[in-house]
């Protein structure tokens, strides 16, 4: 049985727009009169936080970007001194960020606020003190994984962090443990659910009464396929990496979309090119505004997350709006097997340990719409040496710095210019199906 909503989960859509304006005016003062980037800007536009009365008026100022987060790397965007601060979050850069990592700081209130959060995704699926909860997630790519245990303890139910050993491992705990709720990401659940059927493994041989799927995107297909698999409702929880991942917004038992924290995020529809504000149920970026958090304060924070908005009642009975499930990026991020990178990073670090690299080629093998297998294709100047020795050499110094770099290993090819295929929609980058989508 799912947990009935509590108090501030069922605001009338007034009285939760009064309390978002009452946080808000509180995050503009910490802003003003602790970060320099945002006093500067308020100085600029000629705004005090006192001016901000509705939300009409906050539109009035400048997005935040992941370039400015960089730019003030590492502690320039903090509101409080690093004493205060007791958890460091440190995010991967894109290129366009200079190499510069971005690195966020979480107050103790801040922590507890983060998993306050997560205890309400999980109570509203339904997650108890008489659960097993299996959390399989690479805790060193993934901190926010951390955030899935401390909400199953805070719960009362019994935590079974399985990480990342084997898919036959994880089966094998699952069984012997008894676990009744599986974390993980979506590709390594249909990883898990191939190696099922593989070992004649059949749903009612475990105890699952729900799969839990983030940080990456979940789609209908890919929620078919394992639902198929496991024989289970399976839901999606989003977050944001340079706010709190996951635990912005989660699913209900309804899959009507995911309930938005509104106390604790004001979230605002743009059209991308433009910035222009979209109305609910128009397609367009999520740009986020923290309402509660005192060690780093954002505001209207461009996610670069495409979906739609839909503040229309839930028949769970919450009152907070609900984000369609992303639909894609307005960058180029990808996801393979549920660790994200940049195409432009990849090419950079290539670069940066090979001169004489041309152009590369990034070939994604995708299972079910999601990145299974990474080939990267080099053309380089045949007329320059090797760095490291003979050809062998160089793979194998490129194979280990990328495998360090990005966490997973990856096939790496050399190639003539000529060969390499033409680019896709996403820079540089190639998706090949492995699967039917049907």
């Amino acid at each position: 049985m799912t947990r009935s909503p509590s108090r501030v989960e069922t605001l009338p859509r007034d009285a939760l727009r009064q309390l978002q304006m009452e946080r808000l005016q509180v995050t503009l003062n910490r802003a003003y009169f602790n970060v320099d980037f945002y006093r500067r800007r308020m100085d600029a536009l000629e705004i005090l936080p006192e001016d901000v009365s509705m939300p009409g008026d906050f539109q009035a100022f400048p997005f935040t970007t992941r370039r400015d987060l960089a730019d003030h790397y590492p502690y320039g965007l903090f509101a409080e001194p690093l004493r205060s601060i007791v958890r460091l979050k440190i995010s991967t850069p894109a290129l366009g960020d200079l190499g510069k990592p971005l690195v966020i700081g979480f107050t103790r209130r801040d922590v507890t606020m983060w998993q306050d959060l997560m205890v309400r995704l999980f109570q509203q699926l339904g997650i108890s003190d008489r659960d097993i909860v299996q959390v399989a997630f690479n805790y060193s790519l993934f901190p926010g994984a951390f955030t899935f245990n401390h909400a199953a303890e805070l719960i009362g139910a019994t935590l079974a962090p399985s990480a990342t050993i084997s898919a036959t491992l994880q089966l094998q705990i699952m069984r012997d443990f008894r676990s009744t709720t599986l974390a993980t990401t979506a590709a390594f659940a249909l990883h898990i659910a191939e190696t099922m059927e593989r070992s004649n493994i059949s749903p009612s041989d475990l105890n699952l009464k729900l799969v839990m799927l983030g940080p990456d995107p979940l789609s209908d297909v890919i929620r078919a396929r394992l639902e198929s698999s496991f024989q289970v409702p399976v839901m999606s929880l989003y977050g944001v990496a340079e706010m709190v991942e996951p635990g912005i917004a989660g699913e209900c038992p309804v899959k009507d979309g995911l309930h938005l924290s509104e106390d604790h995020f004001l979230a605002e529809i743009i059209d991308p090119v433009s910035g222009q504000p979209l109305p609910c149920g128009q397609e367009g970026e999520l740009v986020l505004t923290t309402l509660s958090a005192e060690g780093y304060p954002l505001l209207r924070y461009r996610t670069g997350d495409i979906t739609v908005l839909k503040d229309n009642p839930c028949p769970c009975g919450r009152t907070h709006a609900r984000i369609a499930p992303i639909l894609r990026r307005t960058d180029n991020r990808i996801f393979i097997r549920g660790i994200s990178l940049y195409p432009e990073n990849v090419e950079h670090l290539l670069k940066g340990l090979d001169p004489a690299v041309l152009d590369i080629r990034l070939i994604v093998a995708t299972s079910h719409g999601i990145g299974e297998q990474l080939e990267i294709m080099v053309a380089r100047d045949p007329g320059q040496p090797f760095p490291e020795g003979g050809r062998s050499q160089y793979l194998d110094l490129l194979r280990s710095h990328l495998r360090r770099v990005l966490g997973f290993g990856a096939r790496i090819q050399l190639v003539d210019a000529e060969r390499l295929p033409g680019e896709g929609l996403i820079h540089k980058t190639v998706f090949r199906s492995q699967t039917s989508l049907s």
